[in-house]
């Protein structure tokens, strides 16, 4: 009998019993089940493992994301840090539109035109005559003149200031609110602009405004927004200035700290200037190593010192700026010279408005000038540093300070005959213009019934608008007044010569030199101005020996005996004209808008063009038909830099 074992495919199988059977001979049922539980714990601690990984992966993008917010923030930040000179310059710009606009609905001037003459150029010849007629005269200087001593400005590149890690600009540090945080780190960077000033010296801009100071007859204000002290170095008359801007090395009490001598005590007060100008002290010197400065205490309340200047976030007073005496002084202000300032601040823009206002001349000194920037709208400009233009601007003005403030009338018989007026030629002939002499001195109309035969004032809505100063001519660029861009050249000295008319004797004149509405400039809205020049070519041109009045409504030319002159231009026929016909006849339409011969006389003077040319020219001028002592002297001689306020003033 065979075994079961034997039979065919009973043999033993892997995973079979019998397997099973041969392995657990070796190993016991308890190290089975070790190695089981064994098992068990590693597939547990695997997952634990792979569930700690998945949180650190989780946990790692999670920190590069904030990680790549915080560069993109570090990035705008730097951005923002970066481009800060950009916002200034573009608040400054927003700041200057939205002050524009203040001072045209202040003005009523809003939706028109500007009453402000147009930005122009001026000789310092000019500059030194305005001064010289000049009875209330205020100078405005800034940063410009003081940084021809050394001294940086205060927005360039120098004026960053470090703290641990972080770096400032002048804008940011210069507020009480700054000082209020940090106020131990402001008085070192204080004390440090202060090292820069003590090396400075007055360079020959600042002597000079000593200079017009003693020269000035009449009321004199030096207002500086520098607080160098270098104009009180200089020599200037502190009671004739106002430092609007404070003085760096001066410190006083801090009135916004409570128990401080000042706290709460109103600085425009009359009754507490004393008490207020009391705390202030001189500062102590800078100390060699700024890590020793300390912050000063005030001795009587202990509260801390703080610079006597004036910071972004506050407003001017009386007590430590004198600025109602500034702005008092504005009201009669007749003359305001500006010198080395952009006029970015509220302080000074608030000036020129008051000047402008009280129908001053305003004069700019500047390296740079843009006529084309409407901010210069209503200004004159003298191109040039200031420690170069004004000690010539001073020479200038002591020569005409010999003269006599009203000069004596250029005597008639000086005066040249003036040929008749070219006789328009016959359609098919040419002549010569023919010679007669001119109208005797005065008249014997009365000065009332003079003014009814000149022409009326035109209606305001219906008279034309006078062309845009700067009339093209066709043969050769005109250099005209009111024109802008800072490629033209500047203008051309009057000649000191005095009374040049009498030289011209015989001339034939060769066109007409203009000075009141018949200018093609002129913006009086006269009915004939755009017509009488129709034809004409017009330059400007400056006649010597004369000074421009108004009287009662009229521009009046008087020839004295005077090395002024007045500014106009020169109205000639157009190349390819026919000169002596068009001459004659503008010349008859010119004696009847001017109301020759009974409101004004007729003469023929030399005049000088902005290109230096001489040519003879009629000129209609009122010398000795009126008082002059009763009558407003455009002190410039143009016609354009009248009062605007007030009825129109036309001939």
């Amino acid at each position: 009998m065979e075994r079961d074992g034997n039979r065919p495919g009973s043999g033993s199988r892997p995973g079979s019993r019998g397997a099973l059977g041969i392995a657990g001979a070796n190993i016991s049922v308890k190290e089975s089940l070790e190695i089981l539980q064994n098992a068990s714990k590693s597939s547990e601690k695997a997952l634990e493992v792979q569930k700690e990984a998945r949180a650190a992966v989780a946990s790692m993008k999670e920190a590069s994301a904030k990680f790549e917010q915080t560069v993109a923030e570090a990035e705008k930040t730097c951005q923002k840090g970066s481009s800060l000179d950009e916002k200034w310059e573009e608040f400054k710009a927003k700041f200057e539109a939205l002050n524009r606009m203040a001072v045209e609905k202040i003005m009523g001037l809003g939706g028109g035109s500007s009453d402000l003459r147009p930005a122009d150029r001026i000789s310092v010849a000019r500059v030194a005559q305005v001064l010289r007629r000049s009875r209330n005269l205020v100078v405005l200087t800034g940063a410009g003149i003081s940084a021809e001593s050394g001294i940086p400005t205060f927005r360039g590149a120098d004026g960053f200031w470090t703290v641990g890690s972080k770096h400032y600009q002048p804008q940011e540090l210069a507020t009480w609110e700054k000082y209020n945080e940090m106020p131990a780190e402001l008085w070192r960077w204080y004390q440090y602009r202060w090292g820069i000033c003590r090396k400075a010296k007055p360079n020959p801009g600042h002597t000079s405004v000593v200079e017009l100071q003693r020269l000035a007859e009449g009321d004199f204000m030096l207002v500086t927004q520098n607080v160098d002290g270098l104009h009180l170095q200089a020599g200037t008359d502190r009671s004739k200035l106002c430092e609007i801007h404070g003085r760096i090395d001066e410190m006083r009490c801090d009135e916004r700290i409570e128990g401080s001598c000042l706290y709460k005590v109103d600085l425009n007060n009359i009754a507490n200037l004393d008490r207020a100008r009391a705390t202030v002290m001189p500062t102590p010197e800078p100390a060699k190593d700024e890590k020793e400065e300390c912050l000063p205490l005030c001795p009587k309340c202990g509260v801390r010192q703080r610079p006597k200047i004036l910071w972004f976030d506050e407003t001017y007073n009386e007590a430590f700026f004198k600025w109602n005496t500034v702005m008092e002084k504005m009201e009669h202000c007749d003359v305001l010279l500006i010198v080395g300032t952009q006029l970015t601040t509220g302080g000074p823009r608030s000036m020129v408005r008051a000047a402008q206002k009280a129908g001053a001349i305003i004069i700019r000194v500047d390296p740079e000038v843009d006529l084309k920037d409407d901010s210069t709208a209503g200004m004159l400009h003298l191109q040039g540093k200031s420690g170069e233009v004004l000690p010539d601007l001073v020479k200038e003005v002591a020569r005409l300070r010999k003269e006599p403030l009203m000069p004596r009338l250029a005597a008639m018989a000086d005066l040249p005959p003036i040929p008749e007026a070219p006789s328009a030629p016959a359609a098919s002939t040419s002549s010569a213009p023919s010679l007669s002499r001119t109208a005797t001195r005065g008249t014997s109309t009365p000065a009332a019934a003079r003014k009814s035969m000149a022409p009326r004032a035109p209606s305001p809505a219906a008279a034309p608008r006078a062309p845009s100063p700067g009339m093209k001519t066709p043969s050769r660029p005109a250099a005209s007044a009111g024109s802008s861009g800072s490629a033209s050249p500047p203008p051309r000295a009057p000649s000191r010569r005095k009374g040049r008319a009498a030289s011209d004797r015989g001339q034939i004149p060769t066109g007409f030199f203009v000075y009141g509405t018949l200018r093609p400039d002129d913006d009086s809205k006269a009915s004939w101005t755009k017509s009488f020049n129709e034809g004409l070519e017009a330059e400007v041109a400056y006649l010597p020996g004369a000074s421009l009045y108004i009287d009662g409504r009229y521009p009046a030319v008087c020839f004295e005996q005077t090395s002024c002159s007045v500014r106009g231009m020169l109205l000639k026929p157009a190349a390819g004209g026919s000169g002596a016909g068009l001459l004659a006849s503008k010349l008859t339409e010119a004696d009847q808008i001017e109301g020759y011969p009974d409101l004004y006389s007729r003469t023929v003077a030399t005049v000088l063009t902005d290109r230096g040319v001489t040519c003879p020219a009629y000129v209609y001028h009122r010398t000795g038909k009126f008082d002059r002592t009763s009558c407003q002297r455009i002190t410039d001689g143009d016609w354009l830099s009248r009062v605007r306020s007030g009825p129109a003033l036309l001939p």
